[in-house]
C-alpha cells in the first residue's frame, strides 16, 4: 500500500485546523506525504481548479453555507473534478449514510469519524482499484468519444467482479447520453429486477421521458420519491418534467422541496430563482438568486446571468450600491469564460454601468445565436428599458430602428406561447408602447405558425414548408423550427419522386433544427423526430 500511494497527491478539505493536521498524520501513516489542505469551500474550489489531485478527503459539514455533498455535486456537474479523482467524504454524522444512499452524484466512499489509518488505507485501496478498473471508459469520455466509452464498458462486463454495480451505473448513463434509449431502458429494467436501486429508477424515468412515455416516467419518479424521501435528484427531474409540460406551479413546489434538503445548491437555486421570475414572483426570485450568489462565490456553477438579474432588480429599486456591486461581479464572471453568452451579458452590464444604450447595438448580431437565451433576452429588454431615452407620447413603433428592431428580433426569436410573450412584455413595465409592440410581434409569429400547421393538416406539405421554413431560418423561433421539421418529415414521407439532392438538403436543414431544439422542447417529441430523420436519411 505504501508503495502504491507513495506518489499520490491528496487534498484535505476541512474547516477545523486540528482535523486537517490529524488527517495529515493519518495519511502519513498510509505512506502518503504529498498533502495540500483547504479550510473553506472557496479555497477547495481554487485548489481543485489549479491542481489535479489523485484523492480528495472532504469534510461533509463546513459550518454555515454549502456542505461537502453540495460541493461534490457542483464540481462533478461542472466538469471541474476529473473522473479519475477519488473523493472520500468524512463526517461525524451517521445520518450521512441516508444522504449518500440516494445521491445521484455520490462520493467514491465515506468515513464516519473517528476512524483508523487502517480503515482509511482499506477504503482508499478499494477506491483506487475501482478507478483503475474504469480508467479505459474514463479515457474515452475525456476524448468526448461516448460510443467508444460504451464499447469499453461492454468489454469490461466479463471482468467486472466486485465492480459490476459501478460499471452498470456508468454504462447505463452513457447509453442515455448517446440516445440509445431502448438499450438504456432494458438495462435499467434488468438492474431493477435484481435490486431496487434509486439511481436506476431515476435513469429509467429519464429514458421513459425521452421515449415519450411521460405518464410512466412521472409514476416512476413519484415512486422513487415515496421510497426515498431525500432523493433530491428525482425531485429535480420531476420539476424539469413539469416545466417542460408548462406545469410551472407544480415545478416550483417540487424545487422548494429540493431546496429544503439542499438549501445551498447553486445550480438548483438558480433554476428555482429563474422559475420564480417566470411565475412573476420577483421577491422569491431575488431571495433565491441572492442565496446562489452568496453560496456561489468563486464557483463555476454561478452564472453571470443570475448576477445580472440581481443587478437589474437593484437598479429598478434605485439601490445603486448593490447594482454597482453586482454589475462588477457580472463582468468578472463573464470575462473568465469567453463564450458568446458571456460576451452578450458583459455588453449588457457595460451598457447599464456606463448608461450607454448604443452599446446594445453590438449585441444585435448575437440575437439569433443559440447561446442567447430567453432569460438573457428578458434582461436585455430590462436594460434597454432602464437606459434608453424616454418614450415620447404617441410614439409610433418602427421595427427597422432601435429599440424596436431589438424588440422585434427578440419577440420573433423567443415568443412560442402567450406566457412567454407576457414575460417579455413585463420586462418593459414602464413603456406601454414597447409592451404592445412585443405582443403584436408574438401574435404575428402565432398566426404564421398556425397557417403552416393548417396547411400540414390539409396535406399541403409543399405550401407548409414554403411558409414555415424561411421564417424558421430567419427567426430561429423554436415553435417555427419544430413545425418546419414536422412539415419536412411529412413531405418526404409522402413524396416518392423527390429529387435526391432536394431530399438531402431538407433532411440536413431539419436535422439542424432538431439539434438546436434539444433541451428546448418535449424530450419525447425531440427523440421521435430524431428517429424519423435518421430513418429517412438511411433510406
Amino acid at each position: 500500500m505504501a508503495n502504491e500511494f507513495a506518489q499520490a497527491h491528496v487534498l484535505v478539505a476541512d474547516d477545523a485546523p486540528t482535523v486537517r493536521q490529524s488527517l495529515r498524520m493519518t495519511l502519513s501513516q498510509c505512506g502518503i506525504n504529498r498533502v495540500d489542505v483547504a479550510s473553506s469551500i472557496g479555497e477547495t474550489r481554487r485548489r481543485l481548479r489549479n491542481t489535479q489531485y489523485d484523492v480528495v478527503l472532504c469534510d461533509y459539514h463546513f459550518g454555515e453555507g454549502m456542505n461537502g455533498q453540495e460541493l461534490l455535486e457542483e464540481l462533478r456537474q461542472s466538469g471541474e473534478l476529473p473522473l479519475y479523482t477519488i473523493w472520500i467524504m468524512i463526517t461525524a454524522e451517521s445520518a450521512y449514510e441516508k444522504v449518500v444512499a440516494v445521491a445521484e452524484i455520490g462520493p467514491d466512499d465515506y468515513l464516519i469519524k473517528p476512524f483508523t489509518s487502517a480503515l482509511l488505507t482499506q477504503r482508499l485501496s478499494l477506491a483506487w482499484k475501482r478507478k483503475r478498473f474504469l480508467k479505459p471508459i474514463y479515457d474515452k469520455i475525456n476524448e468526448d468519444d461516448i460510443i467508444g466509452a460504451i464499447n469499453e464498458a461492454k468489454a469490461l462486463i466479463p471482468k467486472a467482479e466486485g465492480f459490476r454495480s459501478d460499471l452498470m451505473r456508468l454504462l447505463s448513463s452513457l447509453l442515455l447520453e448517446a440516445g440509445q434509449l431502448e438499450q438504456a431502458r432494458l438495462l435499467f429494467e434488468e438492474i431493477l429486477t435484481q435490486r431496487m436501486i434509486p439511481w436506476a429508477k431515476l435513469g429509467m424515468a429519464k429514458a421513459l421521458i425521452r421515449l415519450g412515455k411521460k405518464t410512466q416516467a412521472e409514476n416512476t419518479l413519484q415512486a422513487a420519491i415515496v421510497e426515498h424521501a431525500q432523493y433530491v435528484d428525482a425531485y429535480e427531474e420531476l420539476a424539469s418534467m413539469y416545466m417542460a409540460d408548462g406545469r410551472l406551479d407544480q415545478a416550483m413546489a417540487v424545487f422548494e422541496k429540493c431546496l429544503a434538503m439542499t438549501p445551498n445548491n447553486v445550480s438548483r437555486l438558480q433554476k428555482a430563482g429563474n422559475l420564480a421570475n417566470m411565475l412573476g414572483d420577483s421577491a422569491k426570485a431575488k431571495k433565491m438568486l441572492e442565496q446562489a450568489v452568496k453560496c456561489g462565490g468563486n464557483s463555476a456553477a454561478l452564472s453571470a446571468d443570475t448576477v445580472l438579474q440581481l443587478a437589474l432588480a437593484a437598479r429598478r429599486e434605485n439601490n445603486s450600491s448593490d447594482a454597482e456591486k453586482y454589475l462588477r461581479l457580472v463582468k468578472e464572471i463573464a470575462r473568465k469564460d469567453n463564450t458568446v453568452k458571456n460576451k452578450i451579458i458583459d455588453l449588457i452590464a457595460t451598457a447599464i454601468y456606463e448608461g450607454k444604450p448604443q452599446l446594445l447595438n453590438e449585441i444585435e448580431v448575437h440575437l439569433s445565436h443559440a447561446e442567447m437565451t430567453q432569460e438573457i433576452a428578458t434582461s436585455f429588454i430590462m436594460a434597454a428599458d432602464l437606459i434608453c431615452p424616454a418614450t415620447v407620447e404617441g410614439e409610433t413603433p418602427n421595427g427597422d430602428v432601435a429599440p424596436y428592431k431589438w424588440l422585434r428580433h427578440i419577440g420573433q426569436r423567443f415568443i412560442t406561447t402567450r406566457h412567454v410573450s407576457g414575460l417579455l412584455e413585463s420586462a418593459a413595465t414602464m413603456r406601454p408602447v414597447w409592451k404592445d409592440y412585443i405582443q403584436q410581434v408574438g401574435q404575428e409569429i402565432t398566426e404564421l405558425n398556425n397557417t403552416g400547421v393548417q396547411l400540414m393538416l390539409k396535406s399541403a406539405f409543399t405550401e407548409a414548408i414554403d411558409v414555415l421554413l424561411p421564417n424558421a431560418q430567419s427567426t430561429c423561433n423554436n415553435r417555427l423550427m419544430l413545425s418546419a421539421s414536422h412539415a419536412i418529415v411529412k413531405y418526404i414521407k409522402a413524396t416518392d419522386t423527390l429529387d435526391s439532392k432536394e431530399r438531402k438538403a431538407l433532411i440536413t436543414v431539419a436535422s439542424g433544427f432538431i439539434d438546436r431544439l434539444q433541451g428546448m422542447i418535449d424530450a419525447g417529441t425531440h427523440h421521435s423526430l430524431s428517429q424519423d430523420l435518421q430513418q429517412l436519411f438511411q433510406r
